[in-house]
């Protein structure tokens, strides 16, 4: 591939070099300005850009630059050199479109993981656009997915990007390319590994779903392969697997990460060949199945731990989505809330609308949802069940929900609430220390919030630590 590099830092530019230099024709830019001329002359098909230089004020001029690079008829992949503390503006980035962002000092090795992901789509684009055109090349795409369409298909929410994945999603749905959903649990990968599935070609054959992590690995390969009459004690009859049932449709691997190492490598010659046999058979089988697949885990660190094979983690990590977790994305919180209280108002016979209380709102901004989307389906289900009237109150709290806080009433004065709220999280983030002995790392994972996240309260709510 052609890739400029644009680093006014010498050393990063040499570290780069020396790093990529086999397999790929390299171009160096000490500036934006001198990129502008290069690009004059030469299309890249990857550009390693930094995001701020030293006589930047800010990082505008670098988003412009990337802006109008992605808006070209055919746009470069970019990847972003950012350094530790712009974070923000490197998300803000990766919303744009941008392929990755890596943070100084980055590791070489994860460069060119990333570059050959990079090489596999970009090989993939002529596919794709064969897809969004129609017999003579020129159909327009078509529209994005409305609010109502979101809905149908399960995916309520007005964050960014989840309208992005789903924008992604409708434009890679009719190929045949491998997806990979990336998600803390709870998330809802399965949720959109069913959209793929819905507004794919296969739509009308099944989407069969498998969880490794819920299954021994024994149970994972006879789940797959199936097997045949008397395979192993127990086998009275011949059963099919999942490759044979999903057939023309898609297959959906959830928790991959989990497959062990043995097990990856036989899956990796069905997808490879398109051929099996069952357990205790001998006649090839032929399968034709979109794999969609979904982790919770960093594949390319376990490929670095040896964990994941690296030529499976390419072929199951063709396109990738990260759904963003709940806590991330609070402006959906509400929504999805009433979401599923219209849901479980029909499954409980309820007649009349129901809604929130006010509390119980603040409530659901403030709870991190360590659980995700499933956690808040399920807290909305119970307090369904539980409550006596149209409105949802502080008594159908679970009491996770509720402050302990002890030795003033729920008095209605200004600013009461707030109070009781900061001092039930002074409270809740407390005892977390407490009970992972001051471990910061672990009181994050414990709350389900990020370590920044888990500092800035600290610093807030002056919580000796």
């Amino acid at each position: 591939m052609n890739i400029l590099i644009i680093d006014e830092n010498e050393i990063v530019r040499r570290h780069l070099f020396w790093a990529l230099r086999k397999g790929h024709a390299l171009h160096e830019a000490v500036s934006r300005e001198e990129a502008q001329n290069i690009l004059q002359r030469l299309a890249p098909d990857v550009i390693l850009m930094e995001l701020l230089e030293e006589r930047d004020a800010d990082e505008s001029a670098a988003v412009a630059m990337v802006e109008r690079l992605l808006a070209e008829p055919a746009p470069p992949s970019i990847i972003i050199i950012t350094r530790s503390d712009r974070k923000e503006v490197a998300a803000h980035l990766l919303e744009m479109g941008v392929a990755d962002v890596f943070t100084k000092p980055f590791d070489p090795e994860e460069l060119q993981v990333v570059l050959k992901r990079v090489e596999r789509l970009r090989e993939l684009r002529p596919l794709l656009g064969r897809h969004e055109a129609g017999s003579d090349g020129a159909r327009p795409r078509p529209p994005p997915l409305d609010h109502a369409q979101r809905v149908e298909l399960g995916i309520v929410g007005v964050d960014r990007r989840i309208k992005q994945i789903l924008e992604q999603i409708r434009r890679i749905a009719p190929t045949p390319v491998s997806v990979l959903i990336m998600g803390e649990t709870g998330t809802g990968k399965e949720i959109f590994a069913q959209a793929v599935h819905t507004l794919s070609d296969r739509r009308q054959q099944r989407m069969v779903p498998l969880n490794c992590a819920v299954l021994s690995d024994t149970l994972v390969e006879d789940e797959l392969f199936g097997h045949e009459k008397g395979a192993f004690t127990g086998a009275v009859e011949r059963r099919k697997g999942k490759f044979e049932y999903a057939n023309k449709g898609s297959l959906f691997l959830d928790e991959i990460g989990e497959m062990s190492p043995r097990l990856q490598a036989k899956f990796l010659r069905v997808v490879q060949e398109r051929t099996f046999e069952r357990l205790g058979g001998n006649t090839p089988i032929e399968t034709d199945f979109r794999l969609i697949s979904a982790t919770h885990r960093d594949l390319p660190e376990m490929v670095q731990e040896g964990t994941f094979r690296e030529d499976l983690m390419f072929r199951v990590n063709v396109v990738s989505f990260h759904i963003p977790p709940l806590r991330d994305r609070r402006g959906d919180v509400k929504l999805l809330g009433e979401h599923f209280l219209t849901e479980f108002a029909k499954v409980f016979g309820r007649t009349e609308p129901m809604r929130f209380s006010r509390e119980v709102i603040h409530f659901m901004y403030d709870y991190p949802w360590p659980g995700n989307v499933r956690e808040l389906r399920h807290f909305v289900e119970r307090a369904v069940a539980l409550a006596d009237g149209r409105t949802i109150g502080t008594e159908a709290l679970p009491e996770s929900f509720t402050p302990t806080v002890t030795g003033e009433p729920l008095a209605s004065d200004k600013g009461h609430y707030d109070k009781l709220v900061k001092k039930y999280k002074r409270q809740l983030v407390m005892e977390a220390l407490q009970s992972t002995g001051n471990n910061k790392v672990q009181t994050a994972q414990l709350l389900g919030i990020s370590k920044s996240y888990l500092f800035k309260l600290i610093k807030q709510l002056s919580v000796p630590a």
